[in-house]
């Protein structure tokens, strides 16, 4: 399992590419189009202009086909890119598959620009406003 003041580990997914000038935020997705997945995606694109105000980027990540991502994106206007982690190959790395369904937990990290992680939150849970509250003060919101 990844935790705070680990490295970016490489994974298919060359999530290094996606480091910009500041944090990185990668959000973990069960399934497209299920209640609370959409809830988690739709809630970060609801304020994704503050996001961008901290120079921070996003990216989502589940084992959805990129075509089902596509669709899903567009549905609900996600600003950020959506991953296709269809191996599990990045899900493994993080520590967040759940092995009953085979598929990414919800989970949430932050990232900083050096590749450092900044936060870990293996078992994300979208109604938790202290887990939406502590992926902002990673970010560099002052709260």
């Amino acid at each position: 399992m990844i935790e705070i003041g680990d490295q970016l580990p490489d994974t298919d997914l060359q999530l290094r590419s996606y480091l910009a000038t500041g944090p990185l935020l990668i959000l973990f997705f069960t399934e497209a189009n299920t209640p609370l997945c959409t809830q988690q995606l739709c809630a970060f694109r609801d304020d994704f202009e503050m996001i961008e105000a901290l120079n921070a980027s996003t990216i989502a990540i589940s084992t959805d086909s990129l075509e089902t991502q596509e669709q899903f994106g567009q549905e609900h206007q996600v600003p950020f890119p959506l991953l296709s982690d269809a191996k599990l190959d990045a899900a493994q790395t993080f520590g967040v598959v759940d092995p009953v369904s085979k598929r990414a937990q919800r989970a949430a990290f932050v990232v900083d620009s050096t590749g450092l992680i900044q936060l870990a939150i293996p078992f994300y849970q979208p109604n938790n406003l202290d887990h939406y509250q502590q992926v902002f003060e990673a970010l560099g919101l002052d709260i």
